[in-house]
C-alpha cells in the first residue's frame, strides 16, 4: 500500500499554481507590488468600506501585521483610509480605483486559470470539486 499523503499537501500544489500564474501575470501588466499576501484585502474589503480589525480577523492575522499591508497598498494606491460615519474614533479602508481594476484583473486571470482544472476534470467533476471545497469552508 502506498503510503498516505495529506490532503493539504495536494491543496498547497494547487494554490501554488494558482498564486505563481496570478504573480506572473499581475507583473506582466503592470501590478509589480502586488504579492500574495495582499489577495486578503482585495477579495475582503467591502465596496462602503471595511475596518482594518475585520480584514485582519477574516485573514487570520493580527491587527499589525494587516496594518503593514494596508500601508502597502496605500503607497501603492490601491486603497485609501476615509473616515467611519458611525465611529468617528475609526476609519474605513476603500478599494480606489487603482485597487478596483487590479482585483477584477486577478479574478480575470484566475478564472482564466481555473478553466485549466475544468477541462483536466470536465464540467461536472469540477463543479463537484468546487461544491465540496466550498462545503469544507463553510
Amino acid at each position: 500500500m502506498a503510503a498516505y499523503i495529506n490532503t493539504g499537501v495536494y491543496l498547497r500544489i494547487l494554490w501554488d499554481e494558482l498564486r505563481y500564474n496570478l504573480e506572473t501575470q499581475l507583473n506582466e501588466n503592470g501590478y509589480d507590488d502586488i504579492s500574495p499576501s495582499h489577495g486578503w484585502i482585495f477579495f475582503n474589503t467591502e465596496e462602503e468600506g471595511s475596518h482594518i480589525t475585520d480584514l485582519a480577523a477574516k485573514a487570520k492575522i493580527t491587527k499589525q501585521s494587516m496594518s503593514v499591508l494596508v500601508a502597502q497598498l496605500e503607497n501603492g494606491g490601491y486603497v485609501k483610509k476615509t473616515p467611519d460615519p458611525n465611529d468617528k474614533r475609526a476609519w474605513l479602508l476603500v478599494l480606489t480605483a487603482k485597487g478596483k481594476k487590479v482585483k477584477s484583473a486577478g479574478q480575470q486571470i484566475n478564472y482564466a486559470f481555473e478553466e485549466q482544472w475544468k477541462k483536466k476534470l470536465g464540467e461536472k467533476d469540477y463543479n463537484q470539486l468546487r461544491q465540496l471545497l466550498m462545503k469544507l469552508c463553510e
